[in-house]
């Protein structure tokens, strides 16, 4: 169960259906996650939605990756020039590199929906670049959200 509550006590936070929308009007997300040396390492990604858990996509040698197998991760994300127009989440959850087959196609295909225009295209890139990009090993991260704060100030009276 997620819990959901305002990020600070002077803050309005967003209901449960505008945290969702909100994430999914966002073009990435940041993650962190802890690295051994206890200091965060926080990274932009671009990600889905499905099922009411976010999913990205890496490969099997970046941090980000390697991290995700410790459990915990966080996200935020926000939007907004001047003060009355902030309004962003914080998320903390779980967080795994998933295996299953079935699942691993359904982010795809979700990342390729949301992000497929935006990728990088082998006639503009270097060939050696292309090349070694695709002997890399995709893998699929998942991260369950456990808590989710939120302030929007385009609420405040």
């Amino acid at each position: 169960m997620v819990v959901y509550r305002r990020a600070n006590r002077q803050y309005i936070q967003m209901t449960e259906k505008e945290v969702w929308r909100f994430l999914q009007d966002q073009q990435k997300l940041f993650v962190g996650f802890t690295a051994p040396d206890g200091n965060p390492h926080v990274s932009p990604i671009w990600f889905c939605v499905l099922d009411g858990k976010i999913y990205f996509r890496s490969y099997d040698y970046k941090v980000k990756t390697i991290l995700a197998r410790s459990g915990k991760a966080c996200c935020t994300a926000d939007d907004g020039e001047s003060y009355r127009q902030l309004r962003g989440i914080i998320i903390w959850g779980k967080s795994r590199v998933i295996t299953d087959k079935k699942l691993i196609q359904r982010v795809n295909d979700a990342m390729e929906l949301r992000y497929g225009k935006l990728q990088w295209k082998a006639s503009e890139m270097p060939s050696a670049w292309v090349e070694e990009r695709r002997k890399e090993r995709r893998s699929f991260v998942e991260i369950v959200p456990e808590r989710i704060s939120s302030w929007d100030n385009r609420k405040l009276a």
